[in-house]
């Protein structure tokens, strides 16, 4: 068994701040931001904990002994103490009255943790035997539920109880044994929304609680909270290197001084180096020493791996012309499994084939319209269908076929149009165009922002959510990025469906005509009781930007022209995540205009500021040792920029620059991962994805979301308060904010493959 680094948080200073439930509560911010504007606290400091060694099987009562006090609230100080709410429909504030919590709830909702006042900051051991108890009353007889619960998957309960309230205090305690697997980041609840056959809980009302208190009360047989796997000394990229590609290891033990390459068939040694004082650097966002190798020399084909002075080995990996072939094929088949209102083929989505979903039409958010949206792509590890990332991915996927001859011409991936005479990553990207078309609003020309529920759905299969989809209202940002990619659409599927690309364009420009109408407009937030995510934005200038570009390169139309040279002289947010599509615009614009000089200017700067940051990485990143919800999205988003660069100002040194930013997603990272699922021989295998928690397998070809320093989920803070931004990644479906995955972290992804492979 792999060493494990313990990082117990069994005595957290404060509560975790990001809404959960008994269903999900994720939020989607853009990676490129630093901070998400839907965090609700800062992260709380934490006690150090030690750090070992040591196997984990069979260890037993790691920081966990007889009459351990986990929780021990008393509101005396008439704080909250880190006790926090969710709603899912239901309307109450938590605060303290004479030294007792009070949640004053005016609506119940419709379900049982529509109100729900939850705690974090406690770790459950296996086989431990604990007591919950507290004090608790209510100015109506109305239900509560507690329990104690897994804080993702399918939120099921460690221990739980419905009991009945009155105005008389009651003393509840309750001993149980936890029968799973240790969990360092469970969850307390109590919910307090609408119950059936007890009272009349419609009624506005006050329920109390005092003395929250959860003890250890047997230890002896108690089974040790695991951490996350040590990783490796030496890094590469697990999936291999073309032959005359640059390869380069990352070493992390300074007591190294040489290595070699080996060849895997014949053990003999191609390559070996020695390793000096002067080669050893530091990376301030892996907190790690470093030195890097080049074995570039190594161009035959066959499997090896890099042995240093140490005994320490990498993972094994290939040399060859096709290393990335497969893994490029499943990261385009990802999107086909994430169709929404399809049935998916078994012959291509095999165990993630499923019927129609989503069939049903939406409902206009405030009105009783109802609308045909079926189709597009589920975006994310939930169902929700948005305008905004989907314009991304799409973008994404027609500059690889633009870019690359072998993705312009592979009509043969696998998905049920191959053979349609029409390039695959079209026909993909055509099947989110056609739901984008019916997202348009036909009287004004703006485009509904998202269709969802109301709230994020149970970790449910596609086809078992039932519930009532909703049209967000009309949003600028999703306007604009729909005027931009139907022109690009108009351009470059005109050679195969004039009809389609005339459809395309005409809905461009009624778009481009709502935005002429609505400068100024504010950024979309979410309406009434929905509270899925909301994709804001605090600025749509370069939304604008890009699609006059489009709608230039499209109709050659001077008024679009003369816009996008206004527009770069103001101030745009130039990037190629979901929220900064800036430099969409501009390289279009330098792959098609001529008069470009002040456009390379803007793409020169940028890349160049990815150079620099590249030289502060030993892992080969360019993010700046930044790394936020998504920074794999912003790592593939800057290999995408650095070849685009290479095109535009005929550079090719930007491409070695790109190829890393590759073997970095693919391996060649402090934490020893592949972070596409099903490929590398560290793999994440607990997405954040409904799909794959409920068939208990990693749908395959998905790029997780990897490190993320600001700790945005319970059992991230759980797990990783004592390391550095780079080095915080963890494997599990509750880490949401690590490992959730995206069809527009997948799209810089295909990309990057369709470009190095």
């Amino acid at each position: 068994m792999a060493k494990m680094r313990r990082v117990l948080a069994v005595t957290m200073a404060a509560a975790m701040a990001v809404s959960m439930m008994t269903g999900c509560g994720e939020k989607k911010t853009d990676s490129t931001e630093a901070q998400s504007t839907e965090t609700e606290a800062e992260v709380s400091t934490e006690e150090q904990t030690e750090e070992t060694t040591t196997e984990a099987a069979g260890d037993v009562g790691e920081n966990v002994a007889d009459g351990d006090v986990l929780i021990d609230l008393t509101f005396d100080d008439n704080d909250t103490d880190g006790c926090m709410t969710y709603f899912n429909g239901g309307q109450a504030e938590l605060g303290v009255e004479n030294g007792e919590l009070c949640m004053d709830i005016t609506s119940t909702g419709k379900l049982d943790y529509a109100n729900q006042m939850y705690y974090d900051g406690f770790a459950l051991n296996q086989d431990c035997v604990y007591e919950l108890s507290f004090d608790v009353r209510s100015t109506i007889d109305r239900a509560l539920q507690y329990r104690i619960q897994i804080n993702g998957g399918d939120y099921h309960a460690y221990v739980q109880d419905d009991i009945t309230l009155g105005t008389e205090t009651q003393h509840i305690s309750k001993q149980f044994t936890m029968v799973e697997a240790s969990d360092p980041a469970p969850r307390l609840c109590m919910n307090l929304g609408h119950f059936d056959g007890t009272g009349d809980d419609s009624v506005p009302h006050k329920v109390y609680f005092d003395n929250v208190v959860l003890k250890v009360v047997d230890a002896s047989k108690a089974q040790k909270v695991e951490g996350i796997p040590e990783p490796k000394t030496v890094n590469i990229n697990q999936l291999g290197y073309k032959n005359d590609a640059k390869k380069l290891a990352t070493i992390t033990d300074e007591s190294v001084t040489g290595y070699e390459v080996i060849n895997v068939s014949d053990g003999k040694t191609v390559a070996s180096g020695n390793i000096v004082s002067d080669d050893w650097h530091y990376d301030s966002a892996a907190d790690e020493r470093y030195a890097i190798v080049d074995f570039s020399d190594v161009k035959d084909d066959g499997t090896y791996k890099v042995k240093v002075s140490t005994g320490d080995e990498s993972y094994e990996f290939p040399v060859g012309d096709k290393v990335y072939d497969d893994v490029y094929k499943a990261s385009v088949i990802m999107l086909y499994d994430q169709r929404c209102g399809s049935e998916l083929d078994e012959s291509v989505a095999g165990d993630f084939a499923h019927a129609a979903c989503h069939t049903g039409k939406a409902i206009v958010y405030g009105s009783d319209e109802a609308k045909d949206v079926t189709g597009g792509w589920h975006d994310a590890g939930d169902y929700g269908r948005y305008v905004v990332p989907g314009a991304k991915t799409v973008q994404d996927l027609i500059l690889a076929y633009e870019s690359s001859d072998k993705v312009a011409k592979d009509d043969s991936i696998g998905i049920p149009e191959s053979g349609n005479g029409v390039p695959d990553v079209l026909d993909e990207a055509r099947y989110e165009l056609d739901w984008m078309l019916k997202m348009q609003d036909s009287v004004s020309g703006g485009v509904y922002h998202k269709v969802t529920g109301e709230v994020f759905p149970e970790t449910v299969l596609a086809v078992d959510e039932t519930a009532q989809m909703i049209l967000s209202p009309i949003s600028n940002t999703a306007t604009g990025d729909f005027a931009a990619v139907m022109a690009k659409a108009s351009v470059v599927y005109r050679q195969y469906d004039a009809e389609f690309a005339d459809t395309c364009l005409a809905a461009a420009e009624r778009a481009w005509k709502y935005l002429g109408g609505h400068e100024g407009d504010p950024g979309f937030v979410n309406a009434g009781d929905i509270v899925t995510g909301t994709y804001s934005d605090g600025s749509d200038r370069d939304e604008y930007l890009w699609a006059a570009t489009e709608l230039y390169i499209a109709t050659k139309d001077e008024k679009y022209n003369d816009f996008v040279k206004s527009a770069i002289k103001q101030t745009v947010k130039y990037g190629l995540g979901w929220a900064d599509v800036g430099y969409y615009g501009i390289y279009d614009y330098c792959v098609n205009i001529k008069d470009c000089d002040d456009e390379k200017a803007i793409l020169k700067e940028g890349v160049d500021d990815l150079v620099k940051n590249y030289g502060k990485c030993g892992f080969g990143s360019t993010t700046g040792g930044e790394y936020v919800w998504g920074s794999n999205m912003a790592v593939a988003d800057n290999g995408m920029l650095l070849i685009m660069a290479s095109r535009i100002l005929g550079d090719d040194t930007y491409l070695e620059y790109a190829g890393d930013q590759l073997n970095y997603l693919l391996g060649r990272n402090p934490v020893s991962y592949c972070y596409v699922t099903g490929f590398g021989s560290q793999t994440p295998e607990n997405p954040h994805h409904r799909p794959s928690e409920v068939l208990g397998k990693a749908m395959p070809g998905m790029l997780v979301g990897g490190a993320n320093g600001n700790l945005e989920d319970p059992y991230a803070k759980a797990v990783l308060a004592d390391y550095s931004g780079e080095r915080c990644y963890v494997d599990n479906a509750q880490s949401f904010s690590c490992n959730e995955v995206t069809i527009y972290w997948n799209s810089p992804l295909i990309y990057l493959l369709a470009e190095l492979r």
